[in-house]
């Protein structure tokens, strides 16, 4: 009988490390520890921040809206992904600030449009921290003026990667950078009135990312309701499922909360097998906290609006807790 009861518990602990693999073959984490933030010169509060790893280019790189977690309601994000041989520049959500869920895409190729930047003069230039830049410049079909000031950090890290994926979105250029080699300054000249400007902060970060491979991979196969049968869970809030607000919530006010709602259930939905319940209660809770600051600073629900929203969210919030949880 002992012997019996000892395969039982054998086969047991196998399919929960069968179970824990699966999960974990269908996380990709990756590594970033460099930031390149490009900031609007006529509103140097305003930019994308660009991430990546320095050492390790199959890493993707990605960017998201600069300063976005104290500024934006949704903290969007783009990245590459390299799927069935096609790169693809996918839109998505980054959830818990580690958590990206991508909800679009395009095909993407690093080659286009390659413009030829020839040196415009001997002079070496300065900007804010950065010294001896050497100003390229290379001119569109219609007379427009490219110009960029190139830094030679002289570390020997392939920064063309990261200034591609900003500068080939934004002004349509490919600058074909040397190792150690980062765009410091771009103009994009329209006219002799008219420019756009862009310049770059370089900083050191130390930060994961998770993707999770599958629900990228439906999403491109226009299989996405496949991909959430399997993922849906019958445990989770009950907010997730049916929710009535009080009297007091106008139409924007629900819109906001339902904005709150469905991020925090699509979070639940996607990453509860790698966060606890009690993260998750967290995650809830500061995300509330962030949203209603911003309310406060963009003024999107006044005062009165904001207190009703308060109200609600909290009450909600007791139903975050297991035994709480709705079993449809």
């Amino acid at each position: 009988m002992s012997h019996y009861l000892f395969h039982i518990k054998k086969i047991i602990l196998l399919l929960f490390v069968m179970t824990a693999s699966f999960w974990e073959a269908q996380i990709l984490k990756y590594h970033y520890d460099k930031e390149m933030t490009f900031l609007s010169e006529a509103d140097s509060l305003s930019g994308i921040s660009v991430r990546f790893n320095s050492e390790d280019q199959s890493v993707p790189v990605y960017s998201i809206d600069f300063d976005s977690e104290k500024r934006y309601i949704r903290n969007t994000i783009n990245f590459y992904y390299s799927y069935r041989k096609n790169m693809y520049k996918m839109d998505g959500i980054l959830y818990n600030k580690k958590y990206a869920a991508a909800n679009g895409f395009r095909t993407y190729s690093a080659e286009s449009p390659v413009r030829t930047f020839k040196k415009a003069t001997d002079t070496l230039y300065g900007y804010r921290t950065f010294k001896d830049l050497e100003k390229r410049i290379a001119t569109d079909k219609d007379g427009t003026k490219i110009e960029i000031f190139v830094a030679n950090l002289k570390d020997q890290i392939d920064y063309s990667e990261p200034a591609l994926f900003y500068l080939s979105e934004h002004y349509g250029i490919s600058p074909g950078l040397g190792k150690g080699e980062i765009v410091v300054y771009a103009n994009y000249i329209f006219n002799k009135n008219s420019s756009s400007a862009s310049f770059v902060k370089l900083k050191d970060i130390n930060e994961d990312i998770y993707f999770k491979k599958e629900q990228i991979e439906y999403l491109i196969d226009d299989k996405y309701r496949d991909f959430y049968k399997k993922v849906e869970t019958e445990e989770m809030p009950m907010y997730c499922s049916v929710t009535s607000f009080g009297k007091d919530v106008d139409e924007k006010t629900g819109e906001e909360i339902n904005d709150l709602l469905g991020n925090v259930c699509e979070y639940f939905t996607l990453w509860r097998n790698y966060e606890t319940n009690e993260q998750f209660k967290k995650y809830y809770n500061a995300e509330v906290n962030r949203r209603v600051e911003i309310y406060k600073k963009n003024g999107n629900l006044s005062e009165k609006q904001l207190k009703v929203y308060i109200a609600e969210v909290n009450q909600l919030k007791t139903q975050n807790s297991k035994e709480n949880f709705d079993y449809q």
